[in-house]
């Protein structure tokens, strides 16, 4: 079932409305388990402010292993 966004429900995150939240994004190969908290303002000058996160991390690969395998969180205020 499709949901209607015109009815003021938020849409997914955007690169960003994460840099003004100032959250992190925190971000893990579950292949060989290396760990990265991009720099989002890196991420948006690289993508675009208006790439949704979900739509950046499709396109996520491992820079130790090569593997696509990659999950993410965001958390809370960055510091």
């Amino acid at each position: 079932m499709r949901r209607n966004r015109g009815g003021g429900e938020p849409g997914p995150l955007t690169l960003g409305q994460a840099h003004a939240a100032k959250v992190q994004l925190i971000v893990w190969c579950k292949a060989c388990r290396r760990e990265v908290v991009p720099d989002i303002a890196a991420l948006i000058a690289q993508h675009g402010a208006d790439t949704t996160v979900i739509d950046w991390a499709r396109r996520l690969r491992c820079s130790a292993c090569g593997e696509r395998s990659a999950d993410f969180v965001v958390s809370g205020v960055a510091r």
